[in-house]
């Protein structure tokens, strides 16, 4: 992002929030405090290094929350439907606009599995740990089809696949997933 858009973002978040001095500081310390903990699962050796991408990682989460702070004012400002959703889409690409940069700069200070692992940290790890998931899915299932593969009837092969099936409700369950509970919310949002 040009310097002089980011520090138009800088001067309008501080003219917003210099009324919520003490708030501003504790949001500060907050996303500092964030980004160390992202960093610190890096295990960088180099203290400087370590300083530029907290920095970077900090000034990500600054940047977002004004874009999310000023759509909020301009969308509260206006009762236009049509004139909220062009707001909406008008954050939604600044907001894209920032993450590319956001990303450009930690490439310059980071190895690719860096960048990838502080994407991870800033997204509460949901990628990999779902992914992690899906392949124990996938590997459950592809066992139950050689047993299925070997047995003698249509229905005993079904049978595999259903005793696979509650091996996998079991892990599922064993991750925080009710999947009757997620059965019966998906029923019901189709039938509205």
């Amino acid at each position: 992002m040009p310097m002089k858009r980011f520090a138009l973002f800088t001067f309008l978040f501080l003219s917003v929030s210099m009324t919520f001095s003490q708030t501003e500081d504790t949001y500060w310390k907050t996303i500092t405090d964030r980004s160390a903990k992202i960093v610190a699962k890096l295990g960088l050796a180099d203290l400087t290094k370590q300083e530029t991408v907290v920095h970077i990682i900090r000034d990500q989460y600054y940047l977002l929350n004004a874009c999310y702070t000023l759509r909020d004012l301009k969308i509260k400002e206006n009762t236009d439907k049509s004139l909220k959703e062009q707001i909406t889409r008008e954050t939604l690409q600044e907001t894209t606009n920032l993450n590319q940069a956001f990303v450009k700069r930690l490439k310059e200070v980071l190895t690719d599995s860096e960048v990838e692992a502080v994407k991870n940290g800033m997204t509460y790890n949901v990628y990999p740990n779902t992914v992690k998931e899906v392949h124990m899915i996938d590997s459950l299932l592809y066992e139950a089809r050689d047993f299925a593969m070997q047995a003698e009837s249509s229905e005993k092969k079904h049978a595999w696949f259903g005793k696979y099936k509650g091996k996998i409700n079991n892990y599922l369950a064993s991750h925080g997933y009710n999947l009757k509970e997620e059965g019966d919310k998906w029923a019901a949002r189709l039938k509205k």
